[in-house]
């Protein structure tokens, strides 16, 4: 599974109502939430209810929510993972079970903490 600090590989998805997406089109531009779901799980429907809703108040941000229940190398669902526009994973995380993802307020934590980060002091940091 990615971890905090490793890039985002290139990958090519598609949404459950079936719009391909390809991250080559927002990497340096967006920042990005992925949420990636198994195959099958009457739980899923619910969850992804829910953090379209929450991420549809953040239309004005960098941001591209990407849900999935295809394959992405280096991530095994049920997981997600948030990361800046240059690929830079701020949070991932897998669980067994989609009832154990963390609740889609914890992720806009997420994404409001790469909108407020300071990259310049990070890097001092480090």
């Amino acid at each position: 599974m990615l971890q905090r600090g490793d890039a985002v590989p290139h990958f090519e998805v598609s949404a459950p109502d079936g719009t391909a997406f390809r991250y080559s089109s927002i990497w340096q531009r967006k920042n990005l939430l992925l949420v990636v779901l198994p195959a099958i799980d009457p739980d899923s429907t619910a969850y992804i209810s829910e953090v379209r809703a929450r991420v549809a108040a953040l239309a004005d941000q960098d941001l591209e929510c990407i849900i999935t229940r295809d394959p992405v190398p280096g991530v095994s669902g049920p997981a997600v993972v948030v990361a800046d526009r240059w690929g830079e994973i701020a949070y991932s995380v897998a669980v067994p079970v989609v009832a154990e993802l963390p609740a889609p307020g914890e992720l806009l934590e997420w994404v409001a903490y790469l909108n407020h980060r300071c990259p310049e002091c990070e890097g001092e940091a480090r």
